[in-house]
């Protein structure tokens, strides 16, 4: 299978690097943080890892198809984490105040809210200005949302732009996951061989 499985995630030092930089950012920082990587490099199979280990008291928002305009984003952020919408939503405006309403509904109840877009190297500019805008929203003391951005290595390029610069400066923490090295590569085999076969004893040999 292709679909990425968390119990395939082969865990190098890179990768343990990473998933703490996640985890550090989704239970203590706040604001933006970007992954990168090469297509492979095992961001989308890191990513279902990182959700099955987000806090209870966090609401997360999974977005996976990021080409969409400005509107369709804010409705899929609403959508996925069941914000209560009035019957007109055709405007950006009001689609932003029911969503600062969730939010500071769960920051009152303790609650952290959590948007995640996977591929975000897709995201247009405007809809990359309206991430920008959506960590206006804030109390006196701290951001109401936090942002994950997962996309390859074209996301940095994006976020350093001229044009985003002022999106580029929110970020807080970054992570780029390089590819196994050669060494790495043998021991990944090994692993996804033992998971697979759920046996002991089948091994991948050097000349293979």
């Amino acid at each position: 299978s292709i679909t990425p499985d968390p119990r395939y995630l082969f865990m190098s030092e890179r990768h343990t690097e990473a998933l703490a930089h996640l985890i550090y950012g989704v239970r203590e920082s706040g604001g933006f943080i970007q992954l990168t990587g090469e297509v492979g490099t095992g961001k989308t199979t890191l990513v279902r890892s990182l959700l099955q280990q987000i806090p209870d008291n966090a609401d997360v928002a999974v977005i996976l198809n990021p080409q969409i305009s400005r509107h369709d984003f804010l409705s899929a952020i609403c959508e996925e984490l069941g914000v209560p919408l009035p019957h007109s939503t055709n405007n950006i405006k009001t689609l932003t105040n029911a969503l600062n309403e969730y939010l500071l509904e769960n920051h009152s109840r303790g609650k952290r809210t959590i948007v995640l877009v996977d591929e975000a190297q897709n995201l247009r500019i405007d809809v990359l200005e309206q991430v920008r805008l959506l960590t206006n929203l804030e109390t006196t003391k701290q951001k109401l949302l936090q942002i994950i951005l997962v996309g390859q290595p074209e996301l940095s390029d994006l976020l350093d732009s001229h044009e985003l610069r002022h999106l580029g400066q929110r970020i807080t923490l970054r992570y780029h996951l390089s590819p196994l090295n050669p060494e790495e590569s043998v021991d990944y085999i090994q692993y996804r061989i033992d998971i697979a076969s759920q046996k002991s004893g089948l091994k991948f040999d050097r000349a293979a």
